[in-house]
C-alpha cells in the first residue's frame, strides 16, 4: 500500500466520494423536477410530515456542502504543480469561467426560459466567488486560510439578525432573496456566498493533509478526527438550541418528528449546524478510504471525475425529462410556462415517489458511459484550457 499521494495522480477516495455526492444530487433534483406538485411543496414541512419525502430531501443535504469542500481540496491539490502566481491566476480564471456559466448556460438549464426571467445564484456561482476570494489568500499559509474557513463557518450565523438593503453586500453574501433587475427580470441569490466561501476555504486548508509527504495512516487519523471533532459538536450545540442554526429545533409529541426537527438544519445559508451535520461523515467516509480498493463500487468514481460536465449535463437532462413527462401526460407545448419561475412544471402533473426513483436510476445509468467517454477523452488532453472543463 503506498503511504503517500504523487503529485500525478488522482485522489481516489476523493473522486469516489464526490461521484457518489453528485449521484445523490441527481435524486435531489429528479424530487424537485419530476413528481407531482414538487415543485410547489416542501417536503421538510414538519406540520404535514412524509419520512419517505422528508429522508429523500434529506439525505441530499450532504451534496452542496461537500461538492464545495471538495473543490476546496481539490484547489489545494491543483496549485501542487503550480507556482504561487500560476496557481492564483488558476483560480482566479476559473472563478471567473464558473460565474459566467451558472448566469448563462446553468441558468437555463434550470428553467429553459430563452428570456432568462430569474438569473440564478446557485453551487457553481457560490463556488466561483469563493476561487476568486481563494486567490486573493494565495500568499497566506494554508494553515491561515484554515482558519479563516473556520472562523466564517462557526461566526456567520451571527449576522442572522441584520436585515440587509436588497442588493447590499450583506444581501449577496449572507442572506438569500430575489433582486429586480429591469423589467420582468430578477436575480435569484440562493447561494449567498460568505457560508459557501467559508466551506471552500476550510477544504482548501484540510487539503494540505493530501500533500505527498502526509502519511497515509497520519491522514487517516486527521480526517477520522476531524469527522468524529465535526458531529460531536454538531450534537453538543445542536442539543443546547441557542446558536447555530437560525430554527431551533422543537420538541413533539411524536419521538419521530422530534427527531426530524432536530436534524432539520437551514441549508439556505448553510449554518454552523447544517456544515457540521454534512461534513463530518464526508471527513469519515473519506478516512474509510484512504488507502482503500473500492472493488464493485468502483464505477461511483467515474461521476467524480468530470464534475462540472456532469454537473451542467444532469440538469438538462432531467428538466428534459419534466418536459416530456407533461407532455406525455396531455399538457400542450403551448401551456407549459417557463417565464413564471415554475421552469415549465405543472401542478397535479408527475411521477409517483417510486417512478422518480426509477426515473433517477434511469438518468444514472444514462449519464455513466457519457462521463467515461469524456473522462477519458479529457485525460488525453494537454492544452490547459481542459483544466477549465
Amino acid at each position: 500500500m503506498s503511504l503517500s499521494i504523487s503529485y500525478r495522480s488522482r485522489v481516489s477516495s476523493i473522486d469516489w466520494l464526490r461521484g457518489l455526492i453528485m449521484m445523490i444530487m441527481a435524486l435531489d433534483h429528479c424530487r424537485e423536477y419530476l413528481p407531482v406538485n414538487a415543485f410547489f411543496s416542501n417536503p421538510l414541512d414538519l406540520a404535514h410530515p412524509s419520512y419517505l419525502l422528508f429522508f429523500t430531501r434529506w439525505v441530499t443535504h450532504f451534496c452542496a456542502p461537500n461538492f464545495v469542500f471538495l473543490a476546496g481540496i481539490s484547489a489545494y491539490l491543483s496549485g501542487l504543480k503550480k507556482t504561487t502566481r500560476q496557481h492564483r491566476w488558476f483560480l482566479f480564471t476559473r472563478g471567473l469561467w464558473l460565474i459566467f456559466l451558472e448566469l448563462t448556460v446553468i441558468t437555463f438549464g434550470l428553467w429553459f426560459d430563452i428570456h432568462f426571467s430569474f438569473i440564478t445564484l446557485q453551487v457553481i456561482w457560490a463556488i466561483g466567488i469563493s476561487l476568486l476570494l481563494l486567490s486573493a489568500l494565495l500568499g497566506l499559509p494554508s494553515y491561515a486560510i484554515l482558519l479563516l474557513g473556520v472562523l466564517i463557518i462557526a461566526g456567520h450565523n451571527l449576522l442572522d439578525t441584520i436585515a440587509p438593503t436588497e442588493g447590499s453586500l450583506l444581501w449577496i453574501s449572507h442572506q438569500p432573496g430575489s433582486l429586480p433587475i429591469g423589467s420582468g427580470r430578477f436575480l435569484l441569490n440562493l447561494y449567498p456566498f460568505l457560508a459557501w466561501a467559508g466551506i471552500l476555504l476550510t477544504g482548501y486548508g484540510v487539503g494540505a493533509l493530501f500533500r505527498p509527504q502526509v502519511s497515509s495512516a497520519e491522514r487517516k487519523q486527521w480526517l477520522a478526527s476531524l469527522g468524529l471533532g465535526a458531529l460531536l459538536l454538531f450534537l453538543i450545540i445542536r442539543w443546547i438550541n441557542h446558536y447555530g442554526d437560525p430554527s431551533p429545533w422543537q420538541s413533539y409529541s411524536s419521538f419521530g418528528i422530534t427527531f426530524l426537527s432536530f436534524i432539520n438544519t437551514s441549508k439556505y445559508p448553510p449554518s454552523l449546524l447544517y456544515t457540521l451535520m454534512t461534513l463530518g461523515p464526508a471527513l469519515l467516509a473519506l478516512s474509510l478510504l484512504e488507502g482503500r480498493n473500492t472493488g464493485y463500487f468502483s464505477w461511483i468514481e467515474v461521476y467524480g471525475k468530470v464534475p462540472l460536465f456532469y454537473y451542467v449535463l444532469h440538469f438538462y437532462l432531467i428538466h428534459g425529462l419534466s418536459v416530456l413527462l407533461h407532455l406525455y401526460q396531455g399538457i400542450s407545448w403551448e401551456n407549459l410556462n417557463f417565464q413564471n419561475g415554475s421552469a415549465g412544471v405543472t401542478p397535479h402533473v408527475g411521477l409517483p415517489i417510486w417512478g422518480v426513483y426509477l426515473a433517477w436510476l434511469t438518468v444514472l445509468a444514462f449519464l455513466h458511459p457519457l462521463c467515461k467517454a469524456y473522462g477519458a477523452f479529457k485525460k488525453r488532453q494537454r492544452h490547459r484550457l481542459w483544466s477549465y472543463l
